[in-house]
């Protein structure tokens, strides 16, 4: 599910939230969260690298990197 509210405390499955009611509704593992979230920037340094870059912080406001779709 992809609410994009998990800044407010608020997300609907219970992955990005500290309200107790909400939280039950995660039925993961904190160790899933870690695991998703390393293996995401597991990704994103690969697709870096094949670009020749190594830092997020270089492709910031490179505009030339974007495809209009």
């Amino acid at each position: 599910i992809m609410m994009r509210k998990c800044h407010l405390n608020t997300c609907p499955v219970g992955v990005a939230t500290q309200d107790p009611v909400l939280r039950k509704r995660f039925k993961g593992t904190p160790e899933h969260v870690i695991n998703f979230f390393f293996y995401v920037a597991e990704e994103v340094r690969a697709l870096l690298a094949e670009m020749g870059y190594t830092h997020l912080d270089q492709i910031i406001g490179d505009t030339e990197l974007l495809e209009k779709r």
